[in-house]
């Protein structure tokens, strides 16, 4: 028979023991340092001046003084003496300067909390209690999430399609805002003024990207739904890339630049180039650069039958980039160019300028028609005007500065 215990290693009565009494008092001042056991420093080497019965170290790997000797062992101060024990495996010990609980594991001691796996756990509750529906229950001022490696990602999964992984903000438990995917896998922002009633504020397509600003099915790669039906009709929406829908009335842009210089202002641009984004090249004559469409439903298809657009109206170099503008218009699926101001300022109507006629007109130009009585101010020479009651019968007029003057004969209207 052994003369100690064998894992707390404390010393067995034997028959015909002398001293018993000893030896069990040893055993109970063992128990009491090992229960509960509370370490007041770890790793230290040297013994403090004035230890209080009670008080308990783990020693470190090179002890000094009453200690010489005693590595790694627990040493306990009992009766104003250090006693010496061999820690087990399985032996736990709380460090109130950590605060921590350490276990030792047969060759090291580690923290408890490095041992407990948290696995299918029914609720969990952090400075709070979980709940039925709530597992996880958080109440903090701030949560960290910190990545280890190379990234940090957190993961909402659903089951299917139909279900939602959200978040939700809530003002007193009843919720504002929803972010994520909502009934569907499209990735969906959606607020509410009192948790009752939510709105779509913005929709990205899972099967397109296409975005949408308050509808959940954009027509388009971009859509700004004002009001009305949803989702627009695929025969109005058509190729375009961007739209602003309305349904009850005007669709109205609004810019506005507050400023004291002559130069700030809205400005509305359009840029073209040739080769890619990434790698731009020169435009070339011809080319177009902007248009402005007017398109009308006519039952089946939007009819494209008015524009303004803006052209490459010549060779383009190094700080020279020509343009002209022309407004078209039509009544079916073409449209015809009506007038044309090109890159020097030649205006034609119905025809392209000729070189150095300021406005060239293709067909009758009309005139308003005066009367002697009623003719307007000649003092900007140059004027024409048709004067349909002159005496000497209806005629074209001219302004010389102080006359009308019938172009006729130069003589003074009357």
């Amino acid at each position: 028979m052994s003369d100690e215990t064998t894992r707390l290693h404390l010393a067995q009565l034997v028959s015909l023991q002398e001293l018993n009494a000893v030896t069990w008092n040893e055993a109970l001042a063992g128990i009491d340092t090992l229960v509960d056991l509370c370490l007041l420093g770890t790793s230290v080497n040297t013994p403090p001046a004035s230890p209080a019965d009670g008080d308990a170290y783990l020693v470190g790997a090179n002890p000094t003084g009453a200690w010489l000797g005693s590595a790694y062992k627990i040493a306990a101060c009992s009766d104003g003496t250090w006693r010496f024990l061999v820690p087990f495996k399985g032996l736990i010990a709380f460090v109130p300067s950590t605060p921590d609980f350490l276990v030792f594991n047969g060759a090291a001691w580690v923290s408890m909390a490095s041992l407990l796996l948290l696995q299918n756990l029914a609720a969990l509750g952090i400075n709070c209690s979980a709940d039925a529906t709530n597992k996880l229950a958080v109440a903090a001022s701030s949560v960290l999430f910190n990545n280890a490696g190379n990234g940090v990602q957190m993961k909402l999964n659903k089951n299917a399609a139909a279900d939602t992984a959200s978040l939700l903000y809530q003002t007193g438990w009843s919720g504002r805002a929803e972010v994520g995917l909502c009934g569907n896998d499209d990735f969906h922002f959606k607020t509410s003024p009192d948790g009752a009633v939510w709105r779509e504020a913005l929709v990205l397509k899972a099967d397109s990207g296409r975005l949408g600003l308050n509808t959940a099915a954009p027509s388009a790669p971009l859509e700004l739904h004002v009001d009305g039906a949803s989702p627009t009709a695929s025969a109005l929406a058509g190729a375009n890339d961007v739209i602003v829908t309305k349904q009850s009335a005007s669709a109205a842009f609004g810019g506005i630049v507050a400023a004291n210089t002559s130069s700030d202002r809205m400005v509305f641009s359009g840029i073209r180039a040739r080769g890619t984004l990434a790698a731009p090249a020169a435009v070339a004559a011809g080319d177009g650069i902007f248009s402005l469409l007017g398109a009308g439903y006519d039952g089946a298809t939007p009819r494209e039958t008015a524009a303004i657009s803006f052209t490459i109206d010549g060779a383009v170099s190094a700080g020279t980039v020509p343009q002209r503008i022309t407004f078209e218009t039509g009544t079916g699926s073409t449209r015809s160019e009506r007038v044309r101001i090109n890159a020097t300022g030649e205006l034609g109507v119905g025809k392209t300028a000729t070189a150095g006629v300021m406005l060239d007109v293709a067909g009758p130009v009309g005139h308003q028609t005066y009367t002697v009585a009623a003719l307007p101010n000649a003092a900007q020479p140059g004027q024409v005007i048709f004067v349909g009651n002159e005496s000497g019968g209806a005629v074209l007029a001219f302004s010389d500065g102080t006359n009308w003057r019938r172009v006729t004969d130069r003589a003074v209207v009357s």
